[in-house]
Formats: structure tokens, sequence, C-alpha cells
């Protein structure tokens, strides 16, 4: 499944490296097509802080992500250093 550009979608998985969580959002600003056959494709996605700023730029593989739905919640926590 392609997911359009600059789009909010979730985190599936936790990277830590990072210091995000899966149920983080993130904004999708790059399609990588997998260059061979069994490996999945992947996105540049970019997270942000409350306030807009980037806190984050790194690629997740498409299993990695989900669109949100009209029946997710936003919420509040506080980033924790990498």
């Amino acid at each position: 499944m392609t997911i359009p550009l600059y789009q909010q979608v979730a985190l599936l998985s936790d990277f830590p490296e990072k210091g995000l969580k899966a149920g983080d959002v993130v904004t999708t600003v790059e399609f990588l097509q997998s260059p061979k056959a069994g490996v999945p494709n992947g996105y540049c996605v970019e997270a942000f802080n409350a306030l807009g700023n980037t806190i984050a730029v790194f690629v997740v593989y498409e299993h990695d992500i989900e669109l949100l739905t009209e029946h997710d919640v936003l919420s509040r926590r506080t980033l924790e250093a990498a």
C-alpha cells in the first residue's frame, strides 16, 4: 500500500534511538522504492514536537507505519532523551 506524501501516520514500532514510540505521529516526506524483491518499500518520515519543530528525520519500512483514522486520538507525552 502506498501512503501519500506529507501524510500524518502512526508509528507501529518503537524507535528508541530517536526517542519515539509506537503510536507517535510522524509525517511521510519521501517514498523509497525497494531496490530488490523481498525487501519492503520504505518512507523517509519527519517527526515534529508539539510546537512544530523538527525533532527527527529517519527512514522506516512501510510495515512500520499506518495511516491515521477517524477513531485515533492524539495525546501528549514528553520526548525521552535518545
